[in-house]
This record gives C-alpha cells, structure tokens and sequence, in this order.
C-alpha cells in the first residue's frame, strides 16, 4: 500500500486538489444562486426556475455564464473532456441553438487564446506543470509536422487541443493563423455538438428501442468520427516517415 502511494502520490495529490476544488466551486456556486434568488431555502432547497430563465436570458446572465466556462475551461484544462461538457452544459440551458452556439464559441475562444498566451509567454516548463510531460510531448510531436494541420486537429476529439494550443504558444505559431484555426476548427466541434443535439427529437422517444438505436447511433458516430482521427494520425506519422526518408536519400 506505501509502495502503491509513493508511485502514485503526484497523481493521487490530483485527484485529491480537483476534488476539493469541485466541492468548493459547487459552494461558490450556490452562493451565487442565492444572491440572486435563483436558489432559496423553504423547508428545503428549492429552485426557482422562472427566475433562473430571466437571469440566463439578461446580459449579465450571459456575462456570468461566459466567466464561469473560461475560468474552469483553464484551471481544469488538465482534464480530458471539461471543455466538451460546457458545451454541452450551455447547450441544455440556451434551448435556441445559435445563442448556445455564440455563448459556447466565445468561451472556447477566450480561454484557447488565454492558454495560447500562457504557452507563449510561460514557456515549455510552464505547459510540463499545468498538463503533463507526457501530453506536452505528444503536442510537440504532433505540431512539429506542420502548422497546416493545426486547424483540422482542433477538429478532433482523438487529439489534445488544450495541450496544442499551449504548445503552439511555446512555437510562437502566428496569430494570423491559429485565431482562423481556432475559429473555424472548434467551431465545427462545437457546431456538431450544439446543433446535433438540438436536432434530436427527445420527445419522440417513448419506447425503449427508441432509446437503444439513439444510443447505437451515437456510438457509430463516434467511432466514426474517431477512425477518422486515427487516419489522419496515420497519415501525419506517413508523412513524418516519408520526409524522413526523403532527407536520409539526399
């Protein structure tokens, strides 16, 4: 058991602070609720949902709701899939799908340009403690073989885009390009997912089965999307191979 805890202490140090930071963002956040009615106490916690729909639909509901996905987007940029689940969280709470689409793309752009920043300005060993040796080393590789495939990368779930933004700060990629790259390739992300699932007919599903090839499809999808990541790993890793060989020949 110390063997197992001495190996893993860094990693279980991790878990330990992303918990303890959860439970202290969920208490923040609760706070914020109650001042602004949103949630009361009557013999029990109590949601007022009327209320809450006048206040996502204000300008300052939606200022807040920005604030809160870029400043949880970077402190929690270590772990896999944050970003994706405030997509998906704002596209539950803004039923009309361009305004999920407008909220979602600013706070993706805010915090992708702010970890650009951080790379550029804090260099490789920065980007090393905030996301890891390991994903650092997989950015760096990956981006060395071109910044033309920077943008179609941000496509993908299969590749580490907070960790290729970061790195692409520490490249001092030009922000003539990665500001379309991120535009136009995390838009489409975010396109697929925020007007995707607005187009699913929920109320439909009344059976079972209905539930199942929802589900099927889902996953065929995904497997999808991510055979076609592993083709363009694949043909990355060709061209790298082929480069290579090209320069050893001459």
């Amino acid at each position: 058991m110390k063997l197992f805890f001495n190996k893993h202490k860094k990693t279980l140090l991790n878990i330990l602070l992303l918990f303890v930071f959860l439970i202290a963002l969920s208490f923040i956040t609760l706070l914020i609720l109650n001042a602004f009615g949103i949630v009361f106490y009557d013999d029990g916690p109590q949601f007022n949902t009327e209320l809450f729909d006048s206040f996502k639909s204000s300008w300052y509901g939606w200022v807040i709701i920005l604030l809160f996905q870029v400043v949880i987007t970077i402190l929690l940029c270590f772990v896999p899939g944050v970003s994706m689940a405030f997509i998906m969280l704002i596209q539950t709470l803004y039923k009309q799908p361009w305004t999920a689409f407008a909220i979602a793309s600013l706070g993706v752009f805010i915090s992708s340009l702010f970890m650009y920043l951080v790379g550029r300005f804090g260099g490789y060993k920065v980007c090393k403690k905030i996301l890891g040796e390991n994903d650092c080393e997989k950015a760096s590789n990956l981006l060395n073989k071109g910044a033309i495939f920077f943008p179609f990368m941000m496509m993908f779930p299969m590749f580490p885009d907070d960790a290729l933004i970061m790195i692409a700060g520490t490249l001092k990629m030009s922000l003539k390009w990665f500001i379309p790259s991120i535009i136009i390739g995390r838009g489409i992300g975010i396109a697929a997912i925020v007007f995707g699932f607005s187009s699913i007919p929920y109320d439909k599903f009344t059976t079972p089965w209905h539930w199942i090839i929802f589900i099927a499809a889902c996953a065929v999808c995904i497997a999808i999307v991510f055979y076609l990541a592993y083709l363009f790993n694949k043909f990355l890793h060709r061209r790298e191979k082929t480069k290579s060989n090209e320069e050893i020949s001459h």
